[in-house]
């Protein structure tokens, strides 16, 4: 299909399922690499954690280029099967490989040569997430025309990503302490995991074949002017802002978790799977209640109630302890489960809502452009989480040829304990200011029209209108 199809309101349940289908194999590749990479780098491959925090770091600056350059390529070539879709086949292929030879290091003789190693491989995973996911988070945009059927079909994604999360965050530890936590059970979660990665993602190129897509528009515009008419829509860079301090929470979380597990609060691995366990099942029954919240009160309204949740989950965890009942320890899962599918959900069906309005006023399709500034904001804030906190260890002084569950210093457990809740809390604070200036809801959207840009040539504002009004 192409932009000259009919008007899309809402999509078969098949064609929801099939396109969340993705996001199962792009959250496994996301969630473990966040949750097990900084982990495993200092106390299984034993890197310094200032410099293995900075070699994660290092790999996602390659998105400064590649992410752009995603998004350009997928706004216009032309497939017959779509702009899109070819790209994630081949953004399989690399997810799964590159995380496969990410947890089955060598052990090679210097930590200079492993560093090298570790740097190389994470570039390779950098920049399969990219081919897939940019031409991926670009696809709502032109299968339907929907205001709430966004919400909707991002519903499905969420479910998969919960999904993903939870095999993520539940199937890995439980591995992990089987196999002994040695090198030998981060190789059993490499194979395995690469397995599911690549399946889900081409599983979802063959189930959406029958997803309207649109072909590209001719700009004659530089690079320039094109950044230049993205930083005019407000709505998106003020979203934009809220999701890249997010996300800097989430990752600093991550990164810290199986610290905060082992050295902190000092439980067994097998508690963190549970945790996981709650934390899905919450997150997907939670679905129909954001997204029949977002119609109430609206999407950006909806975003902060989730944002709020958030910020007492991450509160929460100061007065916890070795000596803490588990049952508090798995009431924080049902805690976060209710705030973080909202945060998703609402978070991406609002992109989604920014690209089309950006349709409207200029007339041109750029789905994989504000898909690529979305995708490096995400990859950037998941790269400075594991940096900061990396730096954070090895200035408190974090022992990593200590035995995984001894007691660290006083000072290292504080260190923690900003990672996984004082750091997150702040961030989500700050976001709820920038997410107040979102003014974009439905009616603003249904009447947007063709706009000049201030600062741009007559001739240039002139390329942008399309030739029969705004798009449908």
């Amino acid at each position: 299909m192409s932009s000259m199809g009919a008007k899309i309101d809402q999509l078969p349940v098949r064609l929801k399922l099939a396109w969340g289908t993705g996001a199962l194999g792009s959250a496994v590749l996301m969630n473990s690499v966040t949750i097990l990479i900084l982990y495993y780098l200092v106390s299984v491959v034993r890197l310094d954690p200032g410099i293995a925090g900075t070699l994660v770091f290092i790999s996602k600056l390659v998105d400064v280029a590649t992410d752009p350059i995603m998004g350009m390529i997928s706004d216009r070539v032309k497939f017959r099967r779509g702009r899109r879709r070819p790209f994630l086949v081949f953004g399989a292929f690399l997810s799964a490989l590159s995380f496969a030879m990410l947890f089955t290091i060598p052990e090679f003789s210097s930590q200079t040569i492993t560093s090298i190693y570790v740097l190389g491989v994470l570039v390779l995973y950098t920049l399969g997430y990219t081919i897939f996911n940019v031409p991926y988070m670009a696809m709502p945009a032109e299968m339907t025309d929907g205001y709430h059927e966004r919400s909707s079909l991002h519903s499905y994604r969420v479910v998969f990503i919960s999904v993903g999360s939870s095999i993520a965050g539940a199937l890995a530890p439980i591995l992990l302490q089987v196999f002994g936590e040695g090198r030998e059970a981060y190789r059993v979660v490499a194979i395995l995991f690469a397995g599911i990665i690549f399946a889900s993602m081409v599983a979802c190129y063959f189930g959406t074949r029958e997803a309207r897509f649109t072909y590209s528009t001719r700009s004659i515009h530089s690079v320039g002017v094109q950044v230049k008419l993205v930083l005019t829509n407000k709505p998106f860079m003020w979203l934009i802002a809220t999701k890249a301090l997010q996300l800097l929470g989430i990752a600093s979380i991550g990164a810290t978790t199986l610290f905060f597990i082992t050295a902190y609060l000092r439980i067994d691995l097998a508690n963190l799977a549970v945790f996981a366990l709650i934390n899905t099942i919450v997150t997907i029954l939670m679905m129909p209640v954001f997204v029949k919240l977002s119609r109430h009160i609206g999407k950006r309204n909806g975003y902060m109630v989730s944002t709020v949740i958030f910020i007492i989950y991450c509160l929460s965890w100061i007065p916890a302890g070795p000596g803490e009942p588990l049952i508090w320890y798995y009431a924080r899962a049902v805690l976060v489960g209710m705030c973080l599918g909202g945060n998703i959900l609402l978070a991406n069906s609002m992109l989604t809502d920014t690209i089309d309005l950006d349709a409207r006023r200029s007339g041109m399709r750029r789905e994989g452009t504000y898909a690529a500034m979305y995708s490096f904001v995400e990859k950037f804030s998941g790269a400075f989480g594991p940096l900061l906190v990396g730096w954070i260890l090895a200035y408190v002084g974090f022992n990593r040829d200590l035995p995984r569950d001894a007691v660290q210093e006083p000072q290292v457990l504080f260190g923690i304990l900003m990672g996984v809740s004082l750091i997150p809390a702040a961030l989500a604070l700050l976001s709820m200011i920038t997410l107040a200036f979102y003014r974009l809801d439905q009616k603003m959207l249904k009447n947007a029209t063709a706009e000049p840009v201030a600062g741009l040539p007559e001739e240039a504002n002139a390329a942008t209108r399309p030739a029969t009004g705004p798009l449908a």
